[in-house]
């Protein structure tokens, strides 16, 4: 208990951005005709924050031509000879939700595309920018600053599943930049004491967020962006405090209770009451492992349980791209295999540390570190991205 004060001033006063496992994207689809394509691009208005030379100051909003010839220049459509033209005059800028821009134009290619090439946001490391080029067949395309131009390989056919191994690379990055749910995985497997045991905690949370990535990929749930973006910082938080025994301390369980509740009926204030039964589940779960001798049993359906919320997170992206039903399945497909395979990247190099330090009897010391960050990092962004 000693350290969860000062658990909560580093949490308060930690920099690192709320929302880290949101990937910076940008949109665009491309609707190929006779002499050229149609352009439809979508970027949100933050991303822009970080180009200084488009005008955009405290008291003046973005110069949208600055921002037209920005994206006309960035992105490009290209044939065998060289970058389709714009059409200058066909610019129009289209509705869309608060905080993105969404604008169409027109190019004039010499012949048949043959690649895409986007330099959007190249200063910044983690962007992606999904396109959808639609022609005789449908193409998805995944570029970053890492891999800028990709074929159109327009001539594909029936069964073909362009764009695979682009979201496999995307879901690969996904979760190698995303720190919440890095953080969660590492406090799941710091106190496993046997590879079995890491197998059946990494099985757990992949069962879950597979499971509500494809139901929320497909429509058939609707996600509260803030509330799972919270409830997965609650997720760090409520681990880390088990990892540090708060079970084992007496008045444990109605301390978290407490200290839930008081959360819960801030955040229903705010327009979030959905916290009101994670305060109870958590409560309920320390109480439960205060009664059980091996309460390490119960934590793959912890990693289980919370890997739903973590689905969900992971579930923004291919929703924000809009892709119809059959690319919706190639990318949900090639996309959670990368996130497997990047998760089970990180487990394969964190194990072996983590066994070497347990054979030097810095276990007690491993664990107590890691709470006491996860706690910090828990608390913070858990209010942040429920208030802020």
């Amino acid at each position: 208990m000693r350290w969860l004060a000062p658990a909560l001033v580093i949490g308060l006063l930690l920099p690192a951005p709320s929302r880290a496992h949101q990937k910076s994207v940008s949109y665009s689809k491309w609707t190929l005709v006779d002499d050229g394509a149609i352009a439809e691009v979508r970027v949100r208005w933050l991303e822009l924050t970080s180009l200084p030379d488009l005008g955009a100051e405290a008291d003046r909003p973005f110069d949208r031509g600055r921002v037209l010839s920005y994206l006309q220049g960035r992105l490009s459509l290209e044939t065998d000879t060289g970058a389709c033209t714009p059409k200058l005059a066909s610019a129009v800028w289209l509705p869309v939700e608060e905080g993105w821009l969404r604008v169409e134009w027109r190019v004039r290619c010499a012949n048949s595309p043959t690649h895409l090439h986007s330099q959007l946001f190249d200063t910044l490391t983690n962007h992606v920018h999904l396109a959808t080029v639609l022609g005789p067949e449908p193409l998805d395309v995944v570029l970053s600053p890492a891999a800028p131009r990709a074929v159109l390989d327009m001539g594909a056919g029936e069964g073909a599943t362009p764009g695979i191994a682009g979201y496999v690379r995307l879901g690969v990055e996904h979760i190698l930049t995303g720190w919440d749910h890095l953080a969660f995985l590492l406090l799941l497997i710091v106190v496993a004491r046997r590879v079995s045991e890491v197998a059946l905690l990494v099985t757990g949370f992949t069962v879950g967020h597979s499971v509500t990535l494809a139901a929320a990929a497909l429509g058939i749930v609707v996600p509260h962006v803030r509330a799972v973006e919270a409830t997965i910082a609650a997720s760090i938080l409520v681990v880390a405090l088990e990892n540090a025994g708060m079970e084992r301390v007496r008045g444990g369980p109605l301390v978290v209770l407490g200290a839930l509740v008081l959360f819960a009926a801030s955040a229903t204030f705010g327009g979030l009451p959905a916290f009101w039964g994670l305060a109870v589940f958590t409560a309920c779960y320390f109480a439960l492992l205060r009664t059980l001798s091996g309460g390490r049993r119960l934590r793959w359906a912890i990693a289980c349980l919370f890997g739903f919320v973590h689905g969900l997170g992971f579930s923004g992206v291919l929703l924000e791209q809009e892709l119809a039903r059959g690319q919706l399945l190639r990318a949900l497909f090639g996309f959670n295999v990368g996130v497997e395979l990047g998760q089970l990247a990180i487990v394969a190099l964190i194990w072996p540390v983590l066994h070497w330090l347990r054979v030097r009897r810095l276990e007690d010391r491993v664990v107590d570190a890691t709470s006491l960050v996860g706690a910090a990092v828990g608390t913070f962004a858990l209010i942040l991205r429920a208030f802020g």
